[in-house]
């Protein structure tokens, strides 16, 4: 199996590389800017999914089997500061490749990553979200990629082209970028261990509720979809965790002594109070089952940034 994977310099990205370079297929990847990569198995190209002809050129250069569309612009706060820049990247740049795979009349599968976000502000009787559930996106990020999704529905058949709709919920896992709850949790909870903070870690609405997964399965999902799977699959856990019990649980696998300090800043105004997924579909027609526990990703997040921040 030829696969390209767009984002692959990204923290699923590389994840999902070496997934499918362990399972045996021939693996491209795609970032924006090229960088040194530990897996040396995989065939890197530079691409900015903006530009037409760039598109053109990989697809067929790769003539790839299958395509895991990562690559966009995923924090919240980023979107909502440059829409046009989200728009062009999330919209734009999946449409420049369905179309480059239309043009060159390519048998592929197209793995469309999306978003849990796309359900936006959800009733509590709505909840776990199945994939029927109807979207209605309530910020920038998961307006994109409702848009993006629609273009997917639009191309799915075309020349080849057979289309499968990915909705992630919240995962993480070591190498995660620390602009994201998690990992700033983890990051800090690192700085204070090594002495470079003092012992107060500063956070944002810690009563959001969100459904978090480990990276890990997440892209073995990916490939169970890639294989067999048709129309949406939500990816996630199946239940909801508040921020504060993520929170606790990091300090706790620290070990560290710290107080908590509510900044105004953290807070994010469109937050969607919960959010929990469906995950039947995933588990039933696919096989799929967590291999990770929530406390093993948050245990590999903080080994993570013990090794990489430096006194």
């Amino acid at each position: 199996m030829r696969a390209l994977i767009t984002g692959a310099c990204g923290f699923v990205g590389s994840y999902l590389v070496r997934h499918l370079v362990e399972a045996g297929d021939t693996v491209f990847g795609t970032c924006l800017r090229l960088q040194e990569s530990e897996n040396t198995e995989c065939e890197y190209h530079t691409l900015d999914i903006c530009d037409e002809a760039q598109c053109r050129a990989v697809i067929a250069t790769v003539q790839p089997d299958v395509i895991y569309h990562l690559a966009a612009i995923t924090f919240v706060p980023t979107a909502e500061q440059d829409f046009q820049a989200t728009l062009a990247t999330n919209v734009g740049g999946t449409y420049n490749l369905l179309r480059a795979c239309q043009e060159a009349q390519c048998k592929v599968r197209f793995v469309f990553v999306s978003s849990s976000e796309v359900y936006g502000r959800i009733a509590p009787k709505d909840l776990p979200l199945t994939e029927q559930q109807p979207l209605h996106p309530a910020n920038n990020y998961s307006l994109t990629k409702a848009m993006a999704e629609m273009a997917v529905q639009r191309y799915h058949g075309q020349a080849g082209i057979q289309s499968v709709i990915a909705r992630p919920f919240n995962h993480t896992g070591a190498g995660q970028e620390a602009q994201f709850v998690a990992s700033s949790f983890a990051k800090q909870l690192a700085q204070i261990a090594k002495g470079l903070l003092p012992p107060v870690i500063e956070v944002g609405n810690l009563e959001a509720k969100r459904d978090f997964s480990d990276v890990r399965d997440i892209v073995r999902a990916y490939r169970l979809i890639a294989d067999r799977g048709e129309g949406v699959y939500n990816l996630c856990s199946g239940h909801s965790v508040a921020i504060r019990t993520l929170l606790d649980t990091l300090i706790a696998v620290s070990g560290q002594q710290v107080s908590v300090q509510v900044v105004a800043e953290r807070y994010r105004p469109l937050d969607v109070p919960e959010i929990c997924g469906d995950t039947t579909r995933l588990r039933n027609e696919l096989g799929w089952v967590p291999r990770y526990s929530l406390e093993e990703a948050l245990e590999s997040l903080y080994t993570h940034w013990l090794e990489k921040v430096t006194l």
